[in-house]
């Protein structure tokens, strides 16, 4: 930060003034002394958006300044207040996004009981319904780069309205999928749609957020979303008992349609480029109109975006948590998604009903945990949180099958199981978007959630292939015993990656 106001160029080394603010803000050429207009004429400072920017750093209010002089900052001044701005969240541009992310966390969870029915009433195996499971990672995959290049090139908001439009059909058609074909390409559609919806959620996120309060804005973002998967499961394992599974995916359909209107509405746009428009001069938003318009096709952009990638995978951090991202989803996709449901159901022999509570409380414990783990790594860092989570998750893998004879005695294994996943659920993103430069962002976070969806579509088909072979339980351990000596060798490459040189020692 104190780099930051060394950078701009200033008559005098401790004071900046309003214009030079400006003129750096904008790439405004230097302004002769002998030629620089008194403050009171200079009328693109006035600007609410520049004054916004001016007294969130800590500058007077120009409108009650009787000093015909412009206002100027301190070093000290510009530091302290760019450091609290940096570390609060920005609670008037997150509201909207956490109204949003509790709805759709309860259209989720209303569907996470009913899926187990779906497999007995379509008599699939553990395999088919692997290979089900996998179709949702198989599609996200393939939309992720897309959906980055996409994204960047249109904005945020216009994907996180439309994308749960395409959602909306494909869950719905899953109520009415009368075969495994149907069924797995519905799957296809939701993960499309899914991919698009969490690219630009992301982005939006991390454009509201510095690498000071990233995890922090995160956090209640997640906790909503874990509030929505809370209370969903109770309320679609009610449904399917009472009303059927039909109109249970018909009525998850129209909550989404309900959603995308409301992020119509609430959302704003945050990607940069597009803010910027309403602060520059004309001559300026002319210049990026014929820019935009001459802009390369979404081909040519793919392509770009597919050329980042081999660069950022050089780097050997970036490399590291991507590997440990991957063993975390197939872990993910195998035990929580595919196995757990089944064992529930078939073990245990629990009802649509007690499946949703068990749900429930998994959710209630990551409403809670969030952000305590997010302030946690916030201050300890990123990587210590990947490292308890997974090892959280390991473990009360291990120790399931021993917990199976009644549902308190299950409880306590889950509740760990819960805590390990709160932790994982924005330590990887925070880490990423911190060790990359802003412009190469969006493509590190698309390379993060591409490895999560391969991983995906292997842990949820070779889990369900392996629990045919040998039993739900047999391969529920056999994904721990992968994901802790994953986690092992991640934390052992993190600590020789910090310590072998002074530039890798910073998150």
């Amino acid at each position: 930060m104190q780099q930051v106001y060394d950078r701009i160029p200033k008559l005098q080394h401790n004071q900046l003034s309003q214009q030079e603010l400006h003129d750096y803000l904008f790439h405004r050429p230097p302004i002769a002394p002998s030629t620089q207009s008194f403050f009171e004429e200079i009328n693109y400072t006035k600007s609410s958006e520049f004054q916004e920017i001016w007294q969130a750093l800590g500058g007077a209010d120009t409108d009650t300044n009787d000093n015909p002089q412009p206002p100027h900052l301190t070093r000290d001044q510009f530091v302290q207040a760019l450091h609290e701005r940096a570390s609060s969240v920005d609670w008037q541009q997150t509201w909207p996004i956490i109204v949003s992310m509790l709805l759709v966390g309860t259209s989720v969870g209303v569907t996470t009981p009913a899926m187990p029915f779906v497999v007995q009433q379509l008599q699939l195996t553990a395999g088919q319904y692997g290979t089900v499971v996998s179709a949702f990672g198989l599609a996200k995959m393939m939309g992720n780069i897309p959906a980055a290049v996409l994204v960047e090139r249109h904005g945020r908001k216009p994907y996180m309205t439309y994308s749960l439009g395409v959602i909306a059909v494909a869950v719905g058609g899953m109520g009415w999928a009368a075969n495994f074909e149907q069924l797995y390409l519905c799957r296809l559609f939701t993960g499309l749609g899914v991919a698009a919806l969490s690219t630009a959620g992301t982005l939006m996120i991390t454009d509201n957020s510095t690498p000071l309060n990233r995890a922090s804005t995160l956090a209640p973002i997640m906790s909503a979303f874990a509030a929505g998967t809370a209370l969903g499961p109770a309320l679609g394992g009610y449904m399917v008992d009472a009303a059927g599974l039909q109109a249970t995916f018909a009525t998850v359909a129209c909550s989404y349609v309900g959603v995308a209107t409301l992020n119509r509405f609430l959302l704003k746009e945050t990607s940069p480029k597009f803010e910027e428009t309403s602060l520059l001069s004309e001559s300026t938003t002319n210049t990026t109109t014929s820019a935009t318009t001459s802009s390369p096709s979404i081909s040519t952009e793919v392509q770009n975006a597919l050329g980042q990638w081999w660069p950022l995978f050089q780097d050997p951090k970036l490399r590291t948590v991507l590997f440990m991202n991957m063993a975390y989803w197939i872990s993910l996709s195998g035990s929580q998604m595919t196995l757990l449901p089944l064992v529930l159901t078939e073990q245990m022999n629990l009802s649509a009903f007690q499946v949703g509570q068990v749900y429930m409380g998994m959710s209630m414990i990551q409403i809670v945990g969030n952000p305590i783990f997010a302030s946690g790594a916030d201050r300890f860092g990123k990587v210590p949180a990947m490292v308890a989570g997974c090892t959280l998750i390991s473990t009360a893998m291990i120790a399931l099958p021993s917990q199976l004879t009644h549902v308190t005695t299950l409880a306590p294994c889950l509740a760990l199981w819960a805590a390990g996943s709160s932790m994982l659920s924005t330590a990887p993103v925070s880490y990423t978007s911190d060790i990359v430069k802003p412009s190469h962002r969006a493509q590190a976070i698309a390379m993060l959630r591409t490895g999560g969806d391969v991983g995906f579509l292997i842990g949820a088909s070779m889990t369900g292939i392996l629990a045919d072979l040998t039993g739900n339980l047999i391969a529920m351990q056999s994904s721990a015993a992968m994901l802790l000596s994953a986690t092992g060798y991640f934390a052992l490459r993190q600590y020789q990656l910090t310590h072998s040189s002074p530039i890798n020692a910073k998150e």
